[in-house]
């Protein structure tokens, strides 16, 4: 049977997004659950790389480096890529306190009374005393200044770059070589293809356990807008290694986002959360006006040929 792009859709589709849907019905109420959301986070995300692999090596029969983008050379995108959550989750942060009106939270001890608050409501006298004992024991590290250098950004650039590269082999590598057309044509239709896949786990209760139906048009919303920004860094820095960075530090800067914004509804915090998409709608503008006025060679706006120069200007 002749491999048509159409039916390699369809087998890539159904390998991947398809199995991961799977793996969501079969473990829905998993979802919900802090302990066990992170395991099957990575989990939902296999079968893309499988399907991607499989597809690339021997069903096609072609090399995977090259045409997937997986590329170790450095460029100053890389640093951009890296750093550039940074920048989402600050104004993330006061997009949330705007939206809300709740106060970040800045220190060690209002993380704690916001921590105490909400067991209070599931916790009886005796549990909450041992938290207090605990808290003033072992009090948490600084939320902002603990998740963003010591753990953060490290964890961006090494164990979260691998579970964001077995998406991004699929997305920024398979998707972004096969969808025709141009910059923000590509953009749709692999945001769309990847809010389809993102929906199901966050119906059943990842990110937005108690705002569910809102937490899945915020989703939506999320994986329209990072589209674009991924496959900007991803031509920029001519590797889809280094969105897998991007996104494996806005994985890694996650619980700093619930952290500082956890006195606040879980659809308003970033990074998956309004508060979120705000920053990544800050960020897609700042990489436009880059597009527009910085670089070489635009991607994003169209420009016109110059005039060849006259005799005296020559």
């Amino acid at each position: 049977m002749r491999m048509t792009r159409a039916r390699m859709f369809a087998l890539w589709l159904g390998l991947g997004p398809a199995l991961s849907f799977a793996i969501a019905v079969l473990f829905a109420d998993g979802f919900a659950d802090p302990r066990a959301a992170r395991a099957l986070a990575i989990a939902y995300s296999i079968p893309i790389v499988f399907a991607t692999v499989l597809l690339q090596g021997p069903i096609l029969k072609q090399p995977l480096v090259d045409p997937l983008g997986l590329s170790f050379r450095l460029n100053r995108w890389w640093l951009h890529a890296w750093l550039a959550p940074v920048l989402v989750l600050l104004i993330g942060v006061f997009a949330t306190v705007w939206l809300t009106g709740v106060d970040a939270i800045l220190d060690s001890d209002a993380l704690i009374a916001s921590r105490r608050l909400a067991l209070s409501e599931i916790f009886d006298a005796e549990q909450l005393a041992n938290f207090d004992r605990n808290a003033a024991e072992s009090p948490p590290r600084d939320p902002l200044w603990f998740w963003l250098v010591v753990q953060g950004l490290p964890a961006g650039v090494t164990f979260n770059l691998l579970i964001a590269l077995a998406t991004e082999v699929g997305f920024r590598g398979f998707l972004f070589r096969e969808v025709q057309g141009g910059f923000w044509t590509r953009s749709l239709v692999i945001g769309l293809v990847e809010a389809l896949w993102f929906v199901p786990p966050i119906f059943f209760g990842l990110y937005f356990p108690d705002n569910r139906e809102l937490g899945v048009a915020v989703a939506i919303a999320f994986c329209l807008l990072i589209s674009p920004i991924s496959v900007y860094i991803r031509v920029r820095a001519k590797s889809t290694v280094a969105v897998a960075a991007f996104r494996g530090t806005v994985i890694a800067l996650a619980s700093a986002g619930s952290d500082l914004c956890a006195n606040a509804p879980d659809w308003s915090r970033p990074f998956y959360g309004a508060g979120g998409v705000i920053g990544f709608a800050v960020l897609l503008v700042l990489f436009a006006l880059h597009d527009r006025f910085l670089a070489e060679q635009g991607l994003m706006f169209s420009r016109p040929a110059k005039a060849p120069a006259s005799r005296e200007e020559e």
